[in-house]
């Protein structure tokens, strides 16, 4: 085990030398014939086409600035448009991987035809069976006849959770489009298109997929930190136990299905983030499921879609436009919702207590979204995390609650007035 360990780690420091040598001879061979043709972008990706093996793997488009400019100019049929009129220095393609099938007879055949290949080895988040698999992640080719641009490659690998996932780059580049981040993204189709002349195949539904490249970084859950956390306190084996994180996981997925369907995008919040950050699961002593969305993205569609998709709504408090909340039920488990609203130095959320009709602020540092897997679904959370978690928790988080009050136990909560009595049954709905 330390044998590979060692020999894993040497493979990334030789491959990142190589990768800089050879970035380092792009620059000085570059300055010694100028700078680059804006003709030889065209000409170097026509070469890669041409030795590409599509029996292995289907080689698509997806820099973004290239195609941004085909969306926007419609210069698809012209013999000099995008591709021909380009000076970037890279560009970026993308394959679907097969963590079981080796890319190796692609990268032979480019060699014999003066391509320099230079991949990226990561090991992949996923076992499949009882393996675990190292799989190219990035591949950088030269064309050596033009040195630029450099094409790279991105694999991308299906997880269970059923989206396309890619890892980290070892080196950043300052023309990098994808690879500073891991990144993860829906499924999608590809379709035939012709850009300078140049058949080839881009991603189906283009401005769609290059929207989400935006809104693409994913985090995997800290298993080394959770696999700690467990070792100290067990997880409960009961039946019950079982019994929820089985709910717990149809009523997310539930709820996810019905959000996509309205573009509402929410990410795990509270309880359900907690267990996912601290022991890559659910906590089963919880009695809920909790999602947060900001309140800009509310759609009034989501009450009828969720009671459609058999989750009656159980409570409803505040107004949208202050202290907004919506609970669903699901048997005996209950899907809450924390709506978001975000001011100049912080967002929060609101609480209303429906006995004396007190409003309650729970109140975050500013966030992003990012993307993760929990329970072998692909949802969203805050990013960074930990200080979403801290503000809600505390830095006690690592130990475990079982008696948690949420009006006083969170750290971040504050008074915020009360509604009006007049007002209580408009703003306190609570059904059986």
């Amino acid at each position: 085990m330390k044998r590979w360990a060692f020999l894993k780690i040497a493979l990334i420091f030789s491959s990142v030398f190589i990768f800089i040598q050879l970035l380092i001879w792009t620059k000085f061979s570059s300055k010694e014939i100028g700078e680059p043709n804006p003709r030889k972008v065209k000409e170097v990706i026509k070469a890669l086409l041409d030795v590409w093996d599509n029996d292995n793997a289907k080689l698509f488009l997806i820099d973004p600035d290239i195609l941004i400019d085909y969306v926007e100019d419609k210069q698809g049929g012209n013999t000099c448009g995008s591709l021909c009129q380009s000076q970037k220095k890279l560009v970026t393609f993308g394959v679907i991987g097969n963590a079981r099938r080796s890319l190796r007879p692609v990268f032979h055949r480019l060699r014999s035809y003066n391509f320099v290949v230079v991949d990226s080895i990561d090991e992949f988040p996923e076992r499949l069976g009882d393996t675990s698999y190292h799989v190219t992640s990035h591949v950088f080719l030269q064309d050596m006849k033009h040195p630029e641009p450099t094409i790279h490659v991105l694999i991308l690998y299906e997880r269970a959770a059923g989206f396309l996932w890619h890892s980290k780059i070892q080196v950043a580049s300052s023309d990098l489009s994808f690879g500073y981040e891991a990144g993860s993204y829906k499924k999608f189709d590809l379709e035939p298109a012709v850009i300078d002349g140049l058949s080839l195949y881009i991603p189906k539904q283009v401005t769609k997929f290059l929207d989400s490249v935006a809104q693409s970084k994913y985090i995997e859950c800290d298993h080394t930190s959770a696999d700690n956390f467990l070792k100290s306190y067990p997880p409960d084996s009961s039946n019950e136990a079982q019994h929820f994180q089985r709910k717990a996981r149809q009523l997310i997925a539930q709820g996810k299905e019905v959000f996509d369907k309205l573009g509402m995008r929410f990410w795990i919040s509270s309880g359900t983030l907690l267990g996912w950050y601290r022991q890559c699961d659910i906590i089963t002593h919880a009695q809920d499921v909790d999602f947060g969305i900001w309140i800009k993205d509310y759609n009034p569609q989501l009450i009828p879609e969720m009671e459609k998709a058999g989750l009656p709504l159980k409570h409803l408090f505040g107004r949208v436009n202050d202290t907004f909340e919506l609970s669903f039920q699901a048997g005996d488990i209950k899907l809450d919702i924390f709506f978001f609203y975000e001011e100049s130095d912080h967002m929060w959320n609101g609480g209303t207590d429906v006995k004396n009709g007190e409003k309650l602020k729970y109140v975050f540092p500013k966030f992003n979204l990012c993307w993760t897997t929990l329970l072998d679904l692909h949802v969203r959370v805050p990013c960074p995390t930990l200080p979403y978690i801290e503000a809600n928790y505390g830095k006690g988080w690592f130990n475990p609650v079982k008696e948690w009050s949420w009006k006083n136990s969170p750290t971040n909560v504050q008074k915020n007035g009360y509604w009006p009595k007049d007002q209580w049954d408009s703003v306190i709905q609570v059904y059986e």
